[in-house]
């Protein structure tokens, strides 16, 4: 006899304390100078997981290394407010990917932190599950 197992996989959820932690951090990288084209949480449905996405012109330039060790700076300064972020739940991204080029398409926020939800959207062809976004500029 054969039986049907139903697996449900409930969704990472992105938190409050996540999302002003995500804010905090993008003001503390925008105060020590690093210019960040994007910031923004994405949910990434393979691992069912949110990740904190920047991206730089310095990670071509200056290198990822570079850029992480700025990234840790700003949440040593920061202290227990941005624990909520792991430094291994960072991604970093050039300005120029695919991504980063899809979501500047479908919206500008210009260089402030805004908080706006993208979700079960297409931009250029890329499908966002769910994105919580800082900034696209």
């Amino acid at each position: 006899m054969a039986e049907d197992n139903v697996v449900i996989v409930l969704k990472e959820q992105l938190t409050n304390e996540m999302i002003e932690a995500g804010a905090q951090l993008t003001g503390k990288l925008d105060e020590m100078g690093l210019p960040l084209v994007a910031a923004l949480w994405l949910f990434s449905p393979e691992i069912n997981e949110w990740r904190l996405v920047f991206a730089t012109p310095e990670v071509s330039t200056a290198g990822p290394r570079t850029v992480y060790a700025k990234i840790r700076q700003a949440r040593q300064a920061l202290g227990q407010q941005n624990a909520a972020i792991p430094l291994f739940g960072i991604d970093l991204l050039d300005p120029n990917d695919e991504l980063i080029r899809a979501l500047r398409s479908a919206m500008q926020t210009g260089g402030g932190i805004s908080r706006l939800r993208f979700s079960k959207n297409v931009a250029k062809g890329h499908y966002i599950e769910d994105a919580l976004i800082y900034r696209v500029a």
